[in-house]
């Protein structure tokens, strides 16, 4: 009974983690995308695909079995969200 709790807890846990970070992927790619177009520079296209990356791990993540693998690819998510994020800071920095 505690461990089917757990899970569903769990579960619950990383689709609202998941939900998050797709939103979080797709507003940096969004300004990434705005921010290369605006500014067109190379330096762009290292947020652009921290960004990408981020979404695929996050759609990853969301549809794993495994018990342990949603950890890492948590930490994997948020690493890439993190890089995305200050990658577009430089980028705009850089770019005008």
């Amino acid at each position: 009974m505690a461990q089917d709790n757990r899970a569903q807890r769990q579960e619950q846990v990383l689709r609202t983690a998941g939900f998050a970070a797709w939103l979080l992927g797709l507003l940096f790619l969004g300004l990434s995308v705005v921010g290369a177009i605006r500014w067109p520079h190379w330096v762009w296209t290292a947020p652009i695909a921290c960004a990408l990356l981020s979404l695929a791990t996050t759609y990853r993540m969301r549809h794993t079995t495994s018990l342990r693998r949603p950890l890492a690819l948590a930490t994997l998510t948020l690493a890439l969200l993190v890089a995305a994020g200050a990658l577009a800071n430089l980028a705009a920095g850089m770019s005008h």
